[in-house]
């Protein structure tokens, strides 16, 4: 089978997107049988495909998911210095559809009224900040998945995680192609998330540009929203909400998410 793309010979200065992402992509991008290893890695960065900062492992998590449930315990994570980011590895027992599943897992920091920022709790940050106005406290939380290996006769892909905020194919990913036009849904506690802005791009759009989505739309009544695949490689769409916290000393909930794949 040919291989789409070898994310460890991909772009050098990558497409920026706006906010530091987290996500999970296989290190080649190609169909995988029974019995081979997939190489995983997990980037915490600005940039689509590209490490930036290698964030303490144990505020990460990366497993899998097969038919709608998680699949043993989650995976070892190996940090790589030269590539800054985190890599590990899954062997395929079978060939049943699979999600690579990553969490960021959720944590508190402060923005101060002069633009800089702290991490952690107002009532941390501002303890070890004399001095230092806090604006906003803020609780931030990272999602992220990737379909490996998808296939025309699979009905889990549409499966919601249970994440507080998630993207759900209603198209199989199997059949995304160039030219073709998927519908998804944006779920936030498990109800459609309407009205919200989310976006779109693909691994070389614009990377030597900070416009790094090739498109964002708006989803409708029902949380839907549509993208055309305008080319084939690594798509990324992303979703990310802010609204008041329900969290006492927290004025913030930001929550972000990702859906990966490879359109042919």
């Amino acid at each position: 089978m040919r291989t789409l793309c070898t994310l460890g010979t991909a772009l050098l200065v990558a497409g920026r997107l706006f906010a530091h992402e987290f996500f999970v992509i296989p290190n080649e991008v190609k169909e995988y049988h029974s019995g081979e290893t997939v190489q995983i890695n997990a980037l915490s960065t600005h940039y689509f495909t590209v490490g930036e900062e290698l964030e303490p492992v144990e505020v990460n998590e990366v497993y899998i998911v097969k038919n709608g449930a998680k699949t043993g315990a989650n995976l070892p994570l190996k940090a790589n210095p030269d590539r800054l980011q985190y890599e590990t590895s899954y062997r395929l027992t079978d060939n049943t559809p699979a999600i690579v599943v990553g969490n960021r897992i959720g944590g508190f920091y402060c923005l101060f009224t002069d633009g800089s920022y702290a991490d952690g709790t107002r009532a941390q940050v501002e303890a070890a900040n004399p001095g230092k106005a806090v604006g906003t406290a803020r609780y931030f939380a990272k999602y992220s998945k990737y379909y490996l290996n998808p296939s025309p006769q699979d009905t889990s892909f549409s499966r919601p995680l249970g994440h507080s905020l998630e993207i759900i194919p209603l198209d199989n990913p199997a059949q995304y192609r160039k030219g073709s036009r998927p519908r998804f849904r944006v779920l936030y506690n498990g109800q459609p998330l309407a009205n919200a802005q989310i976006s779109a791009t693909w691994d070389y759009f614009n990377y030597k540009t900070q416009n790094a989505f090739d498109q964002t739309e708006t989803t409708d009544a029902k949380g839907e929203v549509r993208f055309r695949f305008r080319e084939s490689g690594i798509w990324l769409v992303r979703i990310s909400d802010t609204r008041k916290s329900g969290q006492s000393g927290t004025d913030e909930d930001n929550i972000a998410a990702i859906a990966a794949f490879t359109v042919k």
